[in-house]
């Protein structure tokens, strides 16, 4: 099975046991893992219409270890899932959980509908509308439980955990079920410093970014070969402006530099904090000022990605130069575990560099993001498909060719390179639902295949 499939469940059923074992030393004897492997085998018969018991089989065998091989039931579909319901109403049992169990659900049931829905797997149809309804069902339940529970937030990466919030002996009986939970994310394997260039490498496009990005990362490592040697080191800045228009991959690269400068021991922690001017300036006295620091203490050991920066200079009176002169202080006083990576389009992002001294000395390195080439955005288009297991009719992929040159004489002026095709490919894709939808029957070759008229419904 997908592996992103298997890590969503694997986060969603180690926190489930987290939390049986909270309710059990709390005298609760409610089976919340009955529940979720129950109700993901319903979800699973909801979105399939044919072949449904040998996937379920499948799925046992991969994920369960035969474990629950009895609790292959006929329980009817409700509108809401059991264990959805119920982890959305921890707290009125007294369990104060920073693990969003109810997110983590719907971001399970995601890959797993994505995954039956393209893989070649055992089925004849998948009934695509069921699919969208439930997962519409579960996003607009979460919703509607965000004001009445403060359990459903957004999860903060780094921050899973459990507490019972009613006896402390409770919290001492389970600190070996908390640390098995805590930090799910962070205890996955961490990829190389060899992993992480040879992925920058084989992206799409960006030869002049993949080039500056490498001779970084050598310049990083000569220094500290120079340094354990006795020998003095050339100043190298980590602080790096990115140049470009949108959807270029500038944020992509920030996270693998996040990631490359940690195996370098540049980073003690590597993770990335991405924030706009709406994420650190506020509209009255005082408040820009903790939105920055929070932010700031969230990325410290790690980097903090600013999204068209050039909009935090408006004038001498807005929040936003409040915003600034934080943030260099934070350059000035963490210079050896706090990075700052600043984006935008070219020509503001240049003014905005010339509107405070303190800026241009601090970010005196620029890489520049070249729009893709058509060959390039197909390629991207292609790596797409692959990804989903979909491929282009010979209609499809002249068509695709054919606008794809149009579309690079004749730029818009919002243009957004390979945003543009993740858009292109998601229409063409609903386009293939509503018109297979209408079928009696879809053979394999159909599920798969994106044909000229999907493009142009």
């Amino acid at each position: 099975m997908n592996v992103d499939v298997k890590n969503s469940w694997d986060k969603l059923f180690t926190a489930s046991e987290c939390i049986q074992s909270l309710l059990s030393a709390k005298g609760q004897k409610k089976n919340i893992s009955e529940m979720v492997v129950s109700d993901t085998i319903e979800f699973i018969r909801i979105i399939s219409t044919a072949g449904a018991d040998k996937r379920v089989d499948s799925f046992k065998k991969i994920y369960l270890d035969e474990e629950y091989k009895n609790l292959v039931g006929n329980r009817t579909s409700e509108k809401n899932p059991d264990s959805f319901r119920f982890f959305c109403n921890l707290e009125d049992l007294g369990i104060n959980t920073k693990i969003n169990v109810p997110v983590l659900m719907i971001s399970f049931f995601r890959e797993l509908g994505k995954y039956y829905s393209s893989s070649k797997c055992d089925k004849n149809e998948i009934d695509v509308h069921k699919f969208t309804a439930y997962i519409k069902t579960l996003s607009t339940y979460i919703t509607s439980h965000t004001e009445k529970s403060t359990e459903i937030k957004k999860v903060k990466s780094g921050s899973y955990g459990c507490e019972n919030t009613t006896k402390e002996s409770d919290k001492n009986n389970k600190k070996s079920t908390v640390a098995s939970v805590q930090n799910i994310e962070e205890n996955e394997p961490e990829e190389t410093l060899e992993e992480l260039q040879e992925r920058l490498n084989n992206m799409v496009g960006l030869a002049g970014v993949k080039q500056e990005v490498n001779s970084l990362v050598n310049l990083i490592k000569i220094n500290k070969i120079r340094e354990s040697r006795g020998f003095k080191t050339n100043n190298v800045s980590k602080h790096l402006v990115f140049l470009g228009n949108p959807g270029t991959g500038k944020t992509t690269i920030a996270r693998l530099i996040s990631k490359i400068y940690k195996q370098l021991g540049v980073l003690e922690k590597g993770q990335m904090i991405e924030v706009d001017r709406a994420g650190l300036v506020a509209g009255f006295v005082g408040q820009t000022a903790l939105k920055t620091k929070e932010k700031i203490d969230e990325a410290m050991g790690g980097i903090l990605f600013i999204d068209e920066a050039y909009t935090l200079a408006k004038g001498s009176s807005d929040f936003g130069q409040e915003a600034i002169d934080i943030i260099l202080k934070a350059m000035e006083d963490n210079r050896e575990n706090f990075v700052v990576i600043v984006a935008g389009y070219p020509a503001p992002m240049e003014e905005f560099l010339k509107s405070n001294p303190g800026l241009k000395s601090r970010f005196n390195k620029s890489i520049f993001f070249d729009d893709y080439t058509r060959e390039e955005l197909f390629s991207i288009f292609e790596s797409f498909l692959s990804s989903h297991d979909m491929r282009l009719s010979s209609d499809a992929t002249e068509y695709l060719r054919k606008y794809l040159k149009q579309l690079c004489t004749d730029k818009p002026e919002n243009f957004a390179n390979g945003r543009e095709m993740r858009n292109l490919f998601e229409t063409a894709v609903s386009n293939q639902a509503n018109r297979l939808a209408r079928l009696s029957y879809i053979t394999d070759e159909e599920l798969n295949e994106i044909t000229v008229a999907d493009f142009k419904e």
